[in-house]
């Protein structure tokens, strides 16, 4: 793990804390009524995005091998009923709707994250793991960020609806 002096600024720290946070929450939602798992997994994903959009913009060091096994993550149970949602694939073009899966988004955003983190905690320079975040915040798992936060945003009032009947 890199040494405070070598953690470039408090928004890469502030990132770390987010990107930590939501792993766990990842690896940990088996324990988790859906109620309980659409309403933090809201929270975390707003807190990780907000914290990824300001990362630093970084060149890659040279041969660093980000490389991670990636595995499903341990103790995911999904959204049930709640999984599949519609969402227009490029904002800014004329298109039909597309069929997506939450635990899709959540999960790609669990790699992406994680495979930082492992750089993080590795004895690597530290512009390994914040180019590893911030390219892939721009390129892919930030998009997945803001498409599972507007489904999650109405899965979540559809159960707290359903609760107060």
């Amino acid at each position: 793990m890199p040494l405070p002096s070598e953690r470039w600024t408090p928004a890469v720290d502030a990132f770390v804390d987010q990107a930590r946070l939501f792993c766990a929450f990842v690896e940990r939602s088996s324990g988790l009524s859906l109620r309980e798992r659409l309403l933090e997994a809201r929270q975390r994903l707003l807190g990780l995005y907000t914290a990824g959009s300001v990362l630093p913009v970084v060149e890659p060091p040279e041969g660093i091998d980000a490389s991670w096994d990636r595995q499903r993550a341990p103790g995911w149970r999904g959204f049930e009923t709640l999984e599949a949602y519609w969402e227009v694939f490029d904002p800014y073009e004329e298109d039909a709707p597309v069929c997506t899966v939450l635990s899709d988004d959540v999960l790609d955003i669990y790699f992406d994250v994680q495979r930082g983190l492992d750089l993080w905690d590795r004895d690597v320079p530290c512009t390994a793991a914040i180019w590893e975040w911030r390219f892939h915040f721009d390129t892919h798992w930030g998009d997945h960020a803001i498409d599972a936060l507007r489904a999650l945003h109405r899965a979540c009032g559809q159960v707290t609806a359903a609760r107060s009947w």
